[in-house]
């Protein structure tokens, strides 16, 4: 009987996500879909889950590009070669599991990127939830969605340790905690040189913001979108940016 995979369809390839605790979702498509990489010769994932992220950008980058994509859970790292392997880009993508603190370590990979992506845990620890999920033989949801194993400071510092000169460092979070990344990112020198406002529906509250950091101080630019022009109709902001990868668009 032939296995139904259990993934997402995009215009260039599949992302499958069974072994994954965090499954394709509208953040890192629309972290994705917004990111322009430019002339960037190395990329690092930081938390690649399924790989989606890093496998987006190879569509988009030059031919000589690489791509870099590491995890603390093993077999979401495996579910993320599988996903190379298939995808139309297989030269260009590596992953490992390794550990950000641990990157140093890795052998025959750069140790500065030209672009750092990733849509990191931002729920505070619960341990009431935690509990359900240690019963629920799910562990790697706590490390997935919650801040545990690696703190956003911590984040921060790692990435200033291996971003280029002139390298950028893009991520999506929550709205309300984007402020105090924002204050954290400017004590490593790392300054927002854009935001993403995002809400779900037009005239909604914003929930999302996708922010890119330089080490270069300028005015910030700030740009909006709604995902929604009304309830289960995609506007046309949205349809626009991900158009190179959703089918339906």
């Amino acid at each position: 009987m032939t296995r139904v995979k259990a993934g997402f369809q995009f215009k260039q390839f599949f992302i499958e996500h069974s072994l994954c605790a965090m499954k394709v979702g509208t953040d890192s498509i629309l972290l994705g879909s917004w990111i322009k990489p430019g002339p960037a010769q190395n990329v690092l994932d930081i938390g690649t889950g399924s790989g989606l992220l890093a496998v987006m950008l190879a569509q988009k980058t030059t031919y000589n590009c690489q791509l870099y994509g590491i995890d603390i859970d093993p077999e979401a790292v495996k579910q993320a070669q599988i996903n190379g392997l298939v995808s139309p880009w297989p030269n260009k993508l590596h992953f490992a599991h390794v550990a950000l603190q641990d990157l140093q370590n890795q052998r025959h990979w750069p140790q500065q990127f030209d672009l750092i992506v990733s849509n990191p845990p931002y729920f505070a620890q619960n341990p009431s939830s935690n509990q359900q999920n240690i019963q629920q033989h799910d562990p790697q949801r706590i490390n997935a969605r919650q801040v545990s194993c690696l703190g956003h400071l911590d984040l921060l510092k790692y990435v200033n340790v291996h971003l280029s000169e002139r390298g950028t460092f893009t991520c999506i979070l929550p709205a309300d905690i984007s402020a105090k990344f924002i204050q954290q990112a400017q004590q490593q020198q790392l300054f927002v040189v854009h935001q993403l406002q995002v809400q779900s529906i037009v005239g909604g509250k914003i929930t999302r913001q996708i922010l890119k950091f330089s080490r270069y101080s300028s005015e910030t630019q700030y740009d909006n979108l709604s995902i929604y022009s009304e309830p289960k109709q995609y506007s046309p902001q949205y349809i626009e940016l991900c158009r190179d990868y959703y089918l339906r668009f």
